[in-house]
């Protein structure tokens, strides 16, 4: 196997645009193939990205941290 060979990552079902308050994110929620830990990336439609540095057990705990930081500080956190 070529060691430069990455497969690309798992995407989650859950990821995709959120709107509120008609400001509008993409939620990107992955994982590497090998791997049993989730990520999440934000991305503004500005082109802005928050990462978290910290992984998920599963997509729907990445889902439910991210509807938590919206709903605790407003989506304008993303921008």
């Amino acid at each position: 196997m070529d060691p430069t060979y990455r497969p690309s990552p798992e995407r989650s079902q859950l990821s995709g645009r959120y709107t509120e308050n008609g400001t509008t994110v993409i939620v990107e929620i992955f994982r590497r193939l090998e791997s049993v830990a989730w990520r999440m990336e934000v991305t503004s439609l500005e082109d802005q990205l928050t990462d978290w540095n910290e992984t998920f057990s599963s997509d729907q705990e990445a889902l439910d941290e991210f509807i938590y930081v919206v709903n605790t500080e407003g989506i304008s956190v993303f921008l």
